[in-house]
């Protein structure tokens, strides 16, 4: 071969293996190309399909039309409405049951503990009434020989008052009150003393006189009742007040709304 020839086949094989080269190396860029945009489309779509990294989140719910309040108060225990009527039976009966029914027994238990004092007070003075009087009768039966069985308080009084039975009636012939004077045996009297009558006389006073506060206190006792009636059946009227204006301040709307929350 000419040296001509020799020269001109070396140059093509040079430029066969620079295209070569180049076209390796184009190729290689494309795989590279195509690798990174697999790569990029794999990622957003794990993106978009995963829970935890979603892009875009759609919240649909659907809940009663409340505020913030209503549900609070919905929370709550609702008020009870109370009958005004039983409350004031409960507390006529009882002092104090009607308000502890109306749930105002902070303002009931004064009317319980007025009662129970008061119970205590006429018992304890009736109590005391009766021996004052027993000790009385009897001391009348032996410093004036009396007979005290089945008499009348008013033949007590006329013991008290006079030392003897003829003392007596010519106090009520002289003033023309015949028809009270004492003429059987059953009410004769003679008193050792006028000491004794005296002293007869001051025990059936004081036992009198705790009679009276023994009828004060059922007196007293009568009209706490009544108070704890009056006052119970207030209360609940204002209970039943209060539970009104509980329901009128509260959202009466009704439906259902949809909600969509999106976020980035």
């Amino acid at each position: 071969m000419s040296e001509e020839e020799l020269e001109t086949r070396s140059r093509k094989s040079k430029v066969g293996g620079r295209m070569s080269k180049f076209k390796l190396s184009s190729f290689s860029l494309l795989l590279t190309l195509c690798f990174s945009l697999s790569l990029d489309i794999n990622t957003s779509f794990s993106q978009f399909i995963s829970p935890s990294k979603a892009v875009t989140k759609l919240d649909l719910s659907t809940s009663l039309l409340k505020s913030e309040e209503g549900i609070n108060s919905l929370d709550q225990a609702p008020v009870r409405r109370k009958s005004p009527g039983l409350a004031a039976f409960m507390s006529l009966a009882v002092p104090g049951l009607g308000e502890l029914y109306a749930g105002r027994y902070d303002v009931g238990k004064y009317s319980t503990i007025a009662e129970v004092s008061l119970w205590v007070f006429y018992t304890a003075v009736e109590v005391y009434s009766d021996q004052v009087r027993s000790d009385a009768i009897n001391y009348a039966r032996i410093y004036a020989g009396a007979q005290v069985e089945g008499k009348s308080d008013q033949f007590f009084v006329d013991l008290g008052n006079f030392l003897n039975t003829n003392d007596y009636n010519i106090q009520k012939i002289h003033n023309g009150e015949n028809n009270l004077i004492y003429s059987a045996s059953l009410y004769q009297w003679q008193w050792q003393s006028d000491a004794d009558r005296a002293k007869f006389k001051s025990l059936r006073i004081k036992a009198d006189e705790f009679l009276n506060y023994g009828r004060y206190a059922a007196a007293v006792i009568i009209f706490n009742h009544i108070v704890s009636a009056f006052d119970a059946a207030r209360l609940a009227v204002g209970v039943n007040a209060s539970a009104a204006t509980s329901l009128d301040n509260s959202p009466r709307t009704e439906g259902i709304y949809l909600k969509l929350a999106a976020s980035f």
